[in-house]
């Protein structure tokens, strides 16, 4: 069961990363802070790649395997569309509609599996992940009139293709993963993973801050330890994420780590010293009875 723990683990560092990132939205735009998720990653991603494997043959060896680039482009370009298709949501006046719907994520993802992946679930994990799915709506729907009203909204449309964006370069990241089945380890099937990816990302980015943004590089600076706290934390939540897609199917991983809700529960709480209301605590409950139905499946 140590992808269970492992999956705990990841939520938790990204929670932290999350919280983290909120606060570095005070001072730096949406596109910069997720820039720096994945710019502040790449050094420690760096690190551990070669100090792991400690010759450069190992570059050449994992991108000469059968499928693994074209995965881990596909999942690095559909995350950085998925951010910015969110941002893009967040200029509709009931901009809530789309960023509940991306919460379709996990369901999407089981979707995506089954057509990429060709893996199989049983009826009691699919209930649990359909029941997990509906906890995470509660907890992060904050007027229900809304949602009903605007089902039909191009909101609507943008919070599913979130969604979707975000489940494919889950599956994607995958993908890659497991298409470096010659190496030795799922540790360095998920480190190489992890490193090519950022480095794609990193890359990208830039290159639109650069372009569009330049400003923000010297905002960054100014904000440079918050910015590695928040790419070391990143880096480690990443890593464990990709570890445990070696190990398990990616929708009942995604699924048992929305436990983040909890961690996110207890930022909000004290931390940001935010009043937390019942709806959300049903919403909790409700995502904890489909874990365990997720669990007891497994």
């Amino acid at each position: 069961m140590n992808w269970i723990l492992a999956t705990i683990f990841a939520a938790f560092f990204q929670n932290l990363r999350s919280s983290l990132q909120k606060n570095l939205n005070k001072n730096i735009s949406l596109v910069a802070s997720t820039y720096v998720r994945f710019a502040f990653c790449l050094p420690f991603a760096f690190i551990l790649y070669f100090s792991y494997f400690q010759n450069f043959e190992m570059v050449r060896f994992t991108i000469q395997q059968d499928n693994f680039l074209f995965y881990i482009f596909l999942a690095a370009i559909s995350q950085i569309f998925f951010t910015f298709l969110l941002l893009y949501s967040f200029q509709f006046s009931n901009f809530m509609v789309g960023t509940t719907l991306s919460k379709t994520e996990v369901v999407q993802i089981a979707i995506l599996e089954v057509i990429i992946l060709h893996d199989r679930f049983n009826f009691l994990t699919i209930l649990g992940i359909v029941i997990s799915t509906i906890g995470v709506f509660i907890f992060s729907t904050k007027d229900r009139n809304v949602i009903f009203k605007n089902l039909l909204s191009k909101s609507t449309l943008v919070g599913l293709a979130c969604g979707f964006l975000l489940a494919l370069s889950v599956v994607a990241f995958r993908a890659a993963a497991l298409s470096l089945i010659d190496l030795k380890s799922n540790f360095e099937m998920a480190l190489s993973t992890l490193f090519f990816g950022v480095s794609i990302q990193t890359f990208i980015l830039t290159i639109y801050i650069f372009l569009f943004e330049k400003e923000q590089f010297k905002k960054i600076y100014q904000n440079k330890k918050q910015c590695i706290a928040t790419g070391f934390c990143g880096f480690i939540a990443t890593l464990s994420w990709f570890y445990v897609f070696t190990l398990m199917q990616a929708a009942i991983v995604r699924a048992v780590g929305q436990i983040e809700l909890l961690f996110s529960y207890i930022s909000s709480r004290y931390y940001f010293k935010e009043k937390i209301r019942l709806i959300e605590i049903i919403g909790i409950i409700v995502f904890a009875i489909g874990v365990i139905l997720i669990l007891i499946a497994k």
